[in-house]
């Protein structure tokens, strides 16, 4: 569509508003860790509330005005400062003892892990997939706030040209647990990182301690936030600080990629098409995750913004974003899950290529039920209207298990 076209429009303003969402629940967080005690809680208990109002929600693929795009670009910048301001204001009151009890210290650290997760990290992976300098640097800065400066090298490059195959370090296969996916995934994104640097620096014929060597800088920056993180908590307050983003925005962020790509198989490796991902559309999520749970459209254009996302309604969908999060902490129910959505990826969706390699990966998961049709138990071909709700006639036909699953 044109500017003019666009232009001509009505403004849909409340798209814009929409976004202030993260900011107020930040804002939230840090008035609940200023006040103290029990009220430490209220920023995770805003960011549940939400996610559970979500769930009752339909799918939304509507597009996002473009009148004024600007907007969205500094409500994410902000996202990103305000994370910052909420992870060294964290640190300082440990620092200071401000948490009495065991409550107020537990409600705090997980508030900060959790929202450091769904809001901290969405606007950051955003900012680093830009080509403006400005907020692609504020993006490289913002990686601090998953505590892996690195962590952009294999994402940019290694996972959206090989994604859904077994050399993406980021891709999970059929009958892996999220945490032998963990165990697997950080080494090889380190491996991956360090050749890539190392590449580099040998094509331009550097040391590999170079100050130009982006790794240096990344180094620095780290070892920078470390040191502004003890100057205001002191030992405790920066311990706290980086095990809350440890364990939430960076161990999460793999939880995020285990199931978003779960078993999916791509045959032609670099030539990315939208049923190589899993997408989860509800309103909360996509506003909160800043589209990125609309991933066919992100990695059908790595570089295109958030706001011009064009959701895929005959994609593969999984359920609520929370909900498969929490299963995929539970092996068994999430194997429950998902194996339906697999077995009709196969039949639907895969190309005959692949459909051939999901046959021979479910062997070697031990999950040959995947290669034996069952009419009466098989999702149907057209199991998700455009509202994302399954249809009366659709609904009659799926039993009831099958359902729960889907």
């Amino acid at each position: 569509m044109s500017a003019t076209a666009l232009k001509s429009e009505p403004v849909k303003v409340f798209d814009y508003f929409k976004y202030l969402l993260s900011p107020m629940i930040l804002g939230a967080h840090a008035y609940g860790l200023w006040l103290g005690g029990n009220y430490a809680w209220l920023g995770l208990a805003m960011l549940l509330g939400v996610l559970f109002f979500d769930a009752f929600l339909p799918r939304d693929y509507s597009m996002r005005d473009q009148n004024y795009v600007r907007i969205y670009d500094v409500i994410c910048a902000v996202t990103v400062l305000c994370s910052f301001a909420n992870i060294f204001f964290y640190s300082w009151l440990v620092g200071q003892d401000h948490f009495v009890g065991s409550s107020a210290e537990l409600g705090a650290f997980l508030s900060t892990l959790f929202i450091g997760f769904v809001v901290g990290a969405p606007p950051v992976h955003e900012l680093f997939h830009r080509e403006e300098f400005v907020l692609r640097w504020l993006g490289r800065i913002g990686q601090c706030l998953v505590f892996d400066t690195w962590r952009e090298i294999t994402h940019v490059v290694t996972h959206h040209m090989r994604v859904a195959t077994p050399d993406d370090p980021d891709y999970a296969r059929r009958g892996d647990t999220v945490y032998g996916h963990i165990a697997r995934t950080f080494p090889a994104q380190w491996k991956e990182a360090y050749h890539l640097e190392k590449m580099m620096w040998t094509k331009r014929g550097r040391k590999w301690y170079d100050p130009r060597n982006a790794w240096v800088w990344k180094a620095a920056t780290l070892i920078t936030f470390t040191a502004i993180l003890a100057a205001l908590g002191g030992f405790k307050g920066a311990l706290l600080a980086i095990l809350s983003l440890l364990l939430g925005p960076r161990m999460l962020l793999e939880v995020f990629n285990y199931v978003n790509h779960y078993g999916l198989i791509s045959a032609t490796p670099g030539r990315f098409q939208k049923h190589h991902t899993w997408n989860h559309i509800t309103p909360m999520v996509r506003i909160l995750a800043l589209e990125i749970t609309n991933h066919a459209g992100h990695h059908d254009d790595s570089y295109k913004p958030f706001y011009k996302l064009e959701p895929d309604p005959n994609g593969p969908v999984q359920p609520q974003f929370l909900l498969v999060v929490i299963l995929a902490l539970v092996p068994p129910l999430f194997f429950m899950m998902i194996k339906p959505l697999l077995k009709h990826w196969d039949q639907h969706y895969a190309t005959p290529q692949e459909r051939e390699i999901a046959r021979r990966e479910n062997e070697r998961a031990g999950w040959h039920e995947l290669n034996t049709p069952d009419p009466a138990r098989d999702l149907p071909k057209g199991i998700w209207d455009m509202r994302g709700k399954l249809t009366e006639r659709q609904r009659a036909s799926v039993s009831s298990a099958t359902l729960g699953a889907a």
